[in-house]
């Protein structure tokens, strides 16, 4: 599982690469990977949407967008790629794939399929959601 400080360098990475993007559409392939809502639901919500922020609260990835924030789980072996044309369709472990307005996709890869995206009605109190129901302080925020 990866610790905190390797999923914040995923997510400073992925800030780099995809920052301002606008999610033009959502496929999502493993039904279970929406923690708290449908499949259906959580690709049309998130679709149209602009990343305008990257956070991190413990182990979880957060991406700020202009409705919502995106939580999302990495577990034991989830990773994001970013690939400048569509992934290969033959790839079993790519569950989800976010085509961007910057032409690229984001996609999200799991062999074990233990990840686990979350999408609520952005807040600013982002500890309040309930994934973070049972995550420590994070002190990584306090002493930076």
């Amino acid at each position: 599982m990866p610790e905190a400080p390797e999923v914040q360098t995923v997510l400073t990475t992925l800030e780099k690469q995809i920052r301002n993007a606008r999610i033009e559409k959502v496929e999502i392939f493993h039904e279970k990977l929406p923690e708290n809502l449908g499949v259906h639901e959580f690709e049309k919500m998130l679709e149209n949407q602009k990343i305008l922020r990257f956070f991190r609260l413990g182990k979880y990835l957060g991406f700020e967008t202009e409705e919502y924030d995106w939580i999302v789980h990495l577990r034991m072996e989830g990773k994001f790629f970013v690939f400048d044309s569509y992934p290969d369709p033959k790839d079993k472990h790519i569950h989800a794939i976010f085509s961007l307005s910057t032409g690229q996709y984001l996609c999200y890869h799991d062999t074990r399929k233990f990840g686990r995206m979350y999408l609520y009605p952005k807040t600013e109190d982002i500890a309040s959601l309930p994934c973070f129901q049972n995550v420590g302080i994070d002190f990584s925020k306090a002493s930076g």
